[in-house]
């Protein structure tokens, strides 16, 4: 009996340094963080100066392909909706999260396109702990051509399932974009009188509207 319990314990701790191991992250999140804003700003130079409706789709499209796999949109849709979530359908909740990600990707796509003459610096970490799985932050630094510094942060999370980390709330310049995206919901909720599929249709609607009066073509 005492060996069967012995040679238990043994396989339980066997057990947690290999899962231990499997979650080593192949590259830092400092490497993925600064690989991802590279990729956006590289997608923004391709099309810079191009002000045709075929363009601005491409664009867009090729800003969509770069984030699917650094931002972690499911976490952050569930942080937006709050309580919304728990009282949420399954359809409603994968609605949310598409039509999530498309808003995410417009305000994103329309946001940055003014970035794409400035250079982005990844700073020395100003946390105890680094790389830790569920929250890393990144500190990184905007440089316009005019030598104007920005300060942005970025919180990442290690994805076993991509072996890679993922984007799960920035702040830029002191604002904080996961709180800013859940008070919208909030206030849009609320004027949809807790509606949740109103709701879902007038955020679809409003970040739609926004990036299309986007005048981002002209810099």
């Amino acid at each position: 009996m005492r060996r069967t319990v012995i040679g238990v314990l043994l396989s339980v701790l066997l057990l947690s340094v290999q899962q231990a191991a499997a979650f080593q992250p192949t590259r830092s999140a400092e490497e993925s963080v600064s690989a991802g804003v590279q990729a956006v700003l590289s997608v923004v130079r391709k099309y810079s100066g191009d002000e045709s409706s075929q363009a601005r789709q491409q664009y867009l499209d090729e800003v969509s392909d770069v984030l699917e796999p650094v931002i972690g949109y499911a976490v952050i849709a569930r942080r937006v909706m709050g309580d919304a979530y728990n009282d949420a359908t399954r359809e409603q909740k994968i609605r949310f999260l598409e039509t999530f990600k498309r808003s995410m990707v417009n305000t994103y796509a329309g946001g940055i396109y003014a970035f794409g003459a400035y250079e982005v610096r990844v700073l020395p970490s100003q946390d105890d702990k680094k790389d830790t799985l569920r929250n890393t932050r990144v500190y990184l630094e905007v440089v316009s051509p005019e030598g104007q510094t920005y300060p942005l942060v970025q919180s990442v999370y290690y994805s076993q399932s991509s072996d890679d980390w993922k984007m799960q709330n920035a702040i830029f310049n002191g604002i904080n974009l996961g709180v800013t995206f859940r008070t919208q919901f909030e206030q849009i909720y609320d004027e949809a009188d807790n509606d949740l599929d109103k709701a879902i249709t007038e955020w679809a609607r409003i970040t739609e509207e926004a990036y299309n009066s986007t005048n981002f073509r002209n810099q």
